[in-house]
């Protein structure tokens, strides 16, 4: 079972390719949308809540990640009590028969690009039902920073962000991870390459696709790379399948743009 969460003022939307990889493998993945941190919600009785734009303050990043923890760890409650027969539906309707028994709320992981990927570590840091989770190129908000995580997590940068470097919020992190823990890089890339952007980037004139932050690696490397490496690392951690652990080592000649860089 996997939680997933979006980048700032994107939806859950924005990583469809990666989501609809892992569910062919066999994973759930619930993908959530934040009310007024995503772009738009509808809720059940027709009301949209609209991106609100925060003051880009530290500390108000650190509130809304915060609030993103606390929506995933919503959703996970939600999730339990439908694996137990319950009905979390909002209004009541019917839902399929056979969800009772169909989740395996023991293997929990959590992933997200960008603002999304800080809400997974923060995540974590606040509910141990989550095992695994990955930062897909996400500066780290909140206590989780000071304090680390004691389960294995995978943080994913690109040479432009260089978050052991650059990022003063991945450097402490990083010292207080006590379990498994690595930084991949994705090659020749920016920010929104760990996003469907990347493969529609390429339909959109050359003026505008120069400000979408996507870099230079071909748009079918960069969905084949992300997609293999969350894979791979949710098989190793939630199914112990260690025949992937080349590629979380940066070592897999079918995916040369995956770099390793520390752990």
């Amino acid at each position: 079972m996997l939680l997933h969460s979006p980048g700032y003022q994107s939806d859950r939307t924005y990583n469809t390719l990666v989501i609809e990889e892992l569910a062919s493998w066999g994973y759930v993945v619930a993908a959530v949308d934040h009310p007024h941190d995503s772009g738009e919600v509808e809720f059940p009785d027709g009301r949209v809540a609209v991106n609100r734009p925060d003051d880009a303050s530290d500390e108000a990043r650190a509130a809304a990640v915060a609030l993103r923890a606390d929506d995933l760890r919503f959703v996970l409650d939600q999730l339990t009590l439908l694996e137990r027969g319950g009905n979390p539906d909002a209004e009541g309707r019917p839902l399929p028969r056979g969800l009772r028994g169909t989740l395996d709320l023991t293997r929990v992981g959590a992933f997200g690009h960008s603002r999304g990927g800080a809400a997974s570590a923060s995540v974590m840091y606040l509910d141990t039902r989550v095992r695994a989770g990955i930062d897909l190129d996400g500066a780290l908000y909140g206590p989780v920073i000071e304090h680390g995580l004691d389960r294995p997590f995978l943080l994913m940068d690109t040479a432009v962000h260089d978050g052991l470097n650059k990022d003063g919020s991945w450097q402490p992190f990083w010292a207080h991870l006590s379990d498994w823990h690595r930084c991949l890089r994705l090659a020749d890339a920016n920010h929104n390459c760990f996003t469907d952007i990347v493969a529609i980037a390429p339909q959109i004139p050359e003026a505008v696709r120069n400000t979408l932050q996507i870099g230079t690696i071909p748009a079918d490397r960069a969905v084949a790379a992300v997609r293999a490496t969350v894979r791979a690392f949710f098989d190793l951690q939630l199914r112990d399948r260690r025949d992937t652990r080349h590629l979380l080592q940066g070592a897999a000649p079918r995916y040369p743009e995956i770099e390793y860089i520390a752990g």
